[in-house]
């Protein structure tokens, strides 16, 4: 499966502590009815595994500005942080149920079906980065990142992000965790994939786990999981 350009490319990389974001193994996958189509669901959880957090800031200077720019904090080891402008942005997400500001193209959800010439994509494409489940091994805590300006939509800046150590889980039954079925031939086995950070936007450690995959047998109303890593 091709890969997107990561930000080993795309982003230059400057001293700190790096986070490293990763993505956990996908799982509850199922098929249901969404908004009357067809759709395959699943839960995905970005991790952070790095030397330090990811921290993002977005800032407006204007509320009749829809969207803030991002700049990514980067801690330093002898304390304090540096700003780095980044390409990203935030929206406020509202028709969604969310009500809080999501980072756009945090992650990607993909499956690819032979003959079609691009990848079929989530409807989820922004997502609201906090600590939400401790990863194995992590010291217990709370974590630092708890919200993205919730019932704010006219903040004029959101900060979130997810500490070392710590992941930003998405259920299956969260809107937008799904991908679209309708005219793909069933059954048949396909292969579905996260990836977080797909443009390279945010500057990070390691951008080979970036990306978790499942190879599944779907039919018109269930999910085999084959293997992983397709």
């Amino acid at each position: 499966m091709a890969q997107p350009d990561t930000a080993s490319s795309r982003v230059a990389t400057p001293d700190g502590l790096l986070p490293d974001l990763l993505v956990e193994p996908l799982s509850d996958f199922r098929v249901q009815i969404v908004e009357g189509r067809r759709v395959v669901r699943f839960s995905a959880s970005i991790g952070n595994r790095g030397d330090g957090p990811l921290e993002v800031v977005g800032t407006r200077t204007s509320t009749s500005t829809p969207e803030m720019a991002v700049v990514q904090r980067i801690e330093q080891p002898g304390g304090g942080y540096v700003s780095v402008p980044t390409d990203a942005v935030m929206r406020y997400a509202s028709a969604d149920g969310h009500a809080h500001w999501h980072v756009q193209d945090a992650a990607r959800y993909t499956l690819e079906a032979p003959g079609e010439d691009e990848p079929r994509v989530a409807h989820k494409e922004g997502f609201c980065l906090v600590d939400g489940t401790a990863l194995e091994g992590t010291p217990d805590g709370a974590g630092e990142y708890r919200s993205c300006a919730e019932g704010l939509p006219d903040s004029r800046s959101a900060r979130e992000g997810i500490s070392v150590g710590w992941s930003d889980p998405y259920p299956f039954d969260v809107w937008g965790q799904w991908i679209d079925l309708t005219g793909l031939a069933l059954p048949g086995r396909y292969c579905v994939a996260a990836t977080a950070d797909p443009l390279g936007l945010l500057a990070e450690k390691d951008t080979a786990n970036n990306t978790a995959s499942a190879l599944l047998d779907l039919t018109s109303n269930g999910v085999t999981v084959v293997g992983t890593g397709c």
